[in-house]
Order: structure tokens, then sequence, then C-alpha cells
């Protein structure tokens, strides 16, 4: 209870995903010269390895280039709802992984203060790739997201609703579209996540970008949810409607707004469904009343 009633203004999020592959292997071969290993015809690994799980023959995440980011900035109000007042996409091939990386931070610097940044499954992928970024360019973490540079571990400043779902991490992890199926929350509309990849790879960067900020806008509306497990002012309907209205706004002509729309559209009628069954079922009563 203490650290929910801690804040004295509204809180705002700062919702995080990030796309990232092995674009380059310079550093790979570097790190393959430290080992002294070089591959060779019918030993692609080493011994007791599979070829999948040697980082001397599969580069691990560490060797991977940001190649897209996107951002929503969610501030609340007094009510209790939640206005979308940013979002930002960056990505190649308009940026190079230094301009992704910076215009990341100057999202967070501008963030209003004391901004939580929310992620699904952040603390194993994107927060560690942010910071190895950072630190290969020479970057400056803007003033009060110090915190990052140790891992990513906030207890109020970061919520990665992959840890908060599983108990953190004590249950077996899950996909973020198992829960947004179970919760009825749209996502992953324009490509299933294992195709991310080849899609950078096959440089069709109007799909990344739509991918990446499909998962940033399930994500918000995910928050929306568990937020309202300890914040009882708005229901999450109408938080999910009212970031939903706003990103159709900004994102038109976006190949996953059309989904969206039905989306929103087959809420409304559930509620007015909702609203008819109830009138009918208190008429008989009004009506003795009256009487």
């Amino acid at each position: 209870m203490k650290t929910e009633q801690k804040k004295c203004g509204p809180r705002s999020w700062v919702v995080l995903d990030i796309e990232s592959a092995v674009l380059d292997d310079t550093a790979h071969k570097r790190y393959q010269a430290m080992e002294r290993w070089v591959p060779t015809e019918g030993k692609p690994s080493r011994r007791g390895y599979r070829r999948s799980e040697d980082p001397l023959s599969c580069p691990r995440w560490v060797f991977q280039t940001i190649t897209t980011a996107s951002l929503m900035v969610l501030v609340e109000d007094a009510q209790g709802g939640v206005d979308v007042t940013r979002f930002v996409t960056l990505s190649a091939p308009d940026h190079d992984e230094r301009d992704v990386i910076a215009g990341i931070l100057r999202v967070l610097a501008d963030a209003p203060d004391d901004a939580e940044i929310v992620t699904w499954m952040g603390l194993a992928h994107d927060l560690p790739i942010l910071i190895n970024g950072c630190m290969r360019y020479g970057l400056n973490l803007p003033r009060g997201w110090g915190w990052l540079a140790h891992g990513g571990f906030h207890h109020t400043r970061h919520l990665d609703l992959a840890r908060a779902y599983t108990a953190g991490m004590r249950m077996k992890p899950i996909h973020l579209a198992e829960v947004l199926a179970v919760l009825d929350i749209p996502g992953k509309i324009t490509c299933p996540p294992f195709a991310v990849t080849n899609l950078i790879y096959s440089g069709k960067w109007d799909e990344v970008q739509s991918a990446c900020e499909v998962d940033v806008i399930s994500t918000a509306l995910l928050l929306a949810r568990w937020r309202r497990l300890t914040d009882p002012r708005a229901e999450a309907d109408s938080v999910e409607d009212r970031i939903l209205r706003r990103v159709i706004a900004l994102r038109a002509g976006r190949e996953y707004v059309t989904p969206l729309e039905v989306h929103r559209e087959r809420r409304f009628a559930a509620k007015r469904q909702a609203a008819a069954n109830d009138a009918r079922w208190l008429a008989p009563w009004l009506d003795r009343d009256a009487a």
C-alpha cells in the first residue's frame, strides 16, 4: 500500500518495445578469435553443443543490432482515465542503430518526472539490449533514468508485465500472445512473432515497424487491465477505448488500424447488448414502482 500511495501527482508510463537482429558479424568474429575457434567443414559447433546452443556458432543477443523501437507515453487524469501523449517509432532505414537508441533516450528524458517504463519481457530483452547499445556508442542515460544501468530492476519504475503475470517468473514463462488471447486484447495483428527477424533481414521495414507498434499497443492495453487491480477509478474497457481511439487517429493508414476499429466496434456492440438486456430485466420492476 505504501508504494501505491507514494506519488502525489498523476502516474505516467512509457511503454517500450524493441526489435533487433544480428546484422553484422564483425564483433562475433572477434569473439571467435578470442576463443581461438574456427568453424570447419563437418564441425559447425563444438563437441557437446547443438549449433543453436553454441555461442561460437550462433551469436547471442549481445551481438544484435537494434533496428526498430516504438514508445508510447501514457498519462493518467484525475478521474483515472489515460491519455496517449506521444507515440513514437524510430526505425531503419531512416535511422541507424545509434539514432534509434538516442531517440529512445530523448523520449525518456522528455517523459514526466517519475514516469514508469512498461515492457513485456523487458528484463530479458529490451532493457539489456538498450544498455548494451548505450555502452557501445558512449551514450548517457537521461537524468532520473540511471537505475536502468543496473539491469532494469526497479520496484516502482519498471513494470515488466511478463514477470508480474508469472509471479516473477516462478511460473513457467508464457508468450504475450497467450495473455492477449485470454483477455481478448488485440495483438500480433500483422504477423506472428517468429516472422519479425526475417522481415528485418528482408528489409521490409514498414512491416517491422507495424509489428513493433502493435506490440506496444497490446502492452498498453494489458497495462490498462493490470492497473485496474489496484486502481478502481476507471473501468479498463474505458481506458482501452481511449487508448485505441487515440492510436487510430495517430496511425491512420497503418494496416493494423482496421482490425483495431473492428475490435472497438465489437466492444461497443457487446456493451449496447448488455445495456439492452439490463433495461429489459429492470422494466417490470420500474413499471411496478411507477404504478
